[in-house]
C-alpha cells in the first residue's frame, strides 16, 4: 500500500486548557503570540477550532480514573492508544517501569507504524551519558525511549545533533551539556526546521518537550511565559516549514503549566492541535487515547 501522508507528533509535557486567570501563563496577551494568531484566541478553555487544515479541541486527560492525571499512564496512553491509568488501576507518575512497558511492547505507536511498512522516528538527542545513568539505576527509560527501544529503531546522538538531524528536549540545547554533549545552543527557529525537514522523511516522527511541566512545578510566572515564549517560536518556525503533505498533531498528558497556583497536575482537558492536510481527521478524537489509533487508522487507509 502507497503511504502518501506523513505525521509529527509534538509531546508538550503538562499543557492543559485552563480558564483566563492571572495564575495562567498562556491567557498572557504577549505569550504565545503565534497561536494566538493561528487559533484566533490563546490557548485556552472553550477555544475550538475546526478549519481546513486546522483543528484545535480539547481532549480528555483522565481517563475514567479518579485522581490527577500522572506522566508514565498518561504518556502510554498517548503513545499506545490503550487506557493506561485503568490498566494500572491508577495515574502512575515518573517512568513506565514494570507492567506499563506490557502496554507499550503490544501497542506502541512506531511497532504499529512499522507493521505497516511505514517508517518512524524519535526527533529528540540522546547521549552515552543517559544510558550510563539508566545502566547505574540513576535514571529509569521514559515512556518515549521505551518507544523507541520496543520498536527496535536507533536513538539520534551526537552525530545526528551535529547533522540538524536532532533536537534536544528544552529544544534549543542550552542544557545538553547536562548530558555530556559540548554543542552550541540553537534558535527555536533552527530546532523548528530541524524538526520539520524530519518530519518529511518519515511517516512518523516523534519529538518531545518537558520544558511546559517543569514550569508548572517552579510555579514562576516570568520563567513560565519565558518558556511558552520559546515553544510558540518554535512552533511557528515548525509549521511554517512543514511539507504540503505532513500533519503536526501537538497534545499533551495532562495540565499544569496553565495553573501556577499549585505545582500539581490539573483535572484540565489536554489540547489537540493538528495542522495540515489531515487535521480534519482528528475531529473525532475525544481523549488522549486517540491519537494513535487515529494515525494508524490513516496510514492504513492511504
Amino acid at each position: 500500500m502507497g503511504i502518501s501522508g506523513k505525521y509529527i507528533f509534538l509531546f508538550l509535557d503538562g499543557v492543559g486548557l485552563g480558564d483566563r486567570t492571572p495564575n495562567n501563563p498562556l491567557a498572557q496577551g504577549a505569550c504565545t503570540p503565534f497561536l494566538r494568531e493561528l487559533l484566533g484566541s490563546p490557548l485556552l478553555a472553550g477555544c475550538e477550532v475546526y478549519r481546513p487544515h486546522l483543528l484545535l479541541k480539547p481532549i480528555d486527560a483522565t481517563l475514567g480514573v479518579p485522581g490527577l492525571p500522572q506522566s508514565a499512564t498518561g504518556q502510554t496512553a498517548l503513545y499506545t492508544g490503550r487506557n493506561a491509568p485503568q490498566f494500572r488501576g491508577c495515574h502512575q507518575t515518573g517512568f513506565a517501569n514494570g507492567s506499563l512497558r506490557i502496554l507499550i511492547e503490544e501497542s506502541g505507536l512506531f511497532k504499529q507504524v512499522l507493521a505497516l511498512d511505514g517508517t518512524a522516528t524519535h526527533a529528540n538527542l540522546y547521549s552515552p551519558a543517559y544510558f550510563d545513568a539508566i545502566a547505574q539505576r540513576r535514571l529509569r527509560y521514559s515512556v518515549g525511549t521505551l518507544l523507541t527501544l520496543t520498536a527496535n529503531l536507533p536513538f539520534r546522538m551526537q552525530a545526528e545533533y551535529a547533522r540538524r538531524e536532532a533536537i534536544y528536549w528544552d529544544i534549543t540545547g542550552e542544557l545538553v551539556h547536562h548530558r555530556g554533549i559540548d554543542a552550541p545552543p540553537i534558535t527555536p527557529q533552527e530546532a523548528g526546521r530541524r524538526l520539520a525537514a524530519l518530519g518529511s522523511r518519515y511517516t512518523v516522527t516523534l519529538f518531545e518537550c518537558y520544558l511546559p511541566d517543569f514550569a508548572g512545578h517552579n510555579q514562576d510566572m516570568n520563567h513560565a511565559v519565558k518558556i511558552l515564549q520559546r515553544i510558540d517560536t518554535f512552533l511557528e518556525s515548525v509549521v511554517s516549514h512543514l511539507s504540503v503533505d505532513v500533519t503536526l498533531i501537538l497534545s499533551s498528558d495532562h495540565g499544569n503549566v496553565e495553573d501556577l497556583s499549585s505545582k500539581r497536575h490539573t483535572l484540565n482537558p489536554a489540547p489537540l492541535l493538528a495542522v495540515g492536510p489531515h487535521a480534519g481527521f482528528f475531529q473525532s478524537v475525544e481523549d488522549i487515547t486517540g491519537i494513535t489509533p487515529k494515525i494508524v487508522e490513516l496510514i492504513n487507509d492511504q
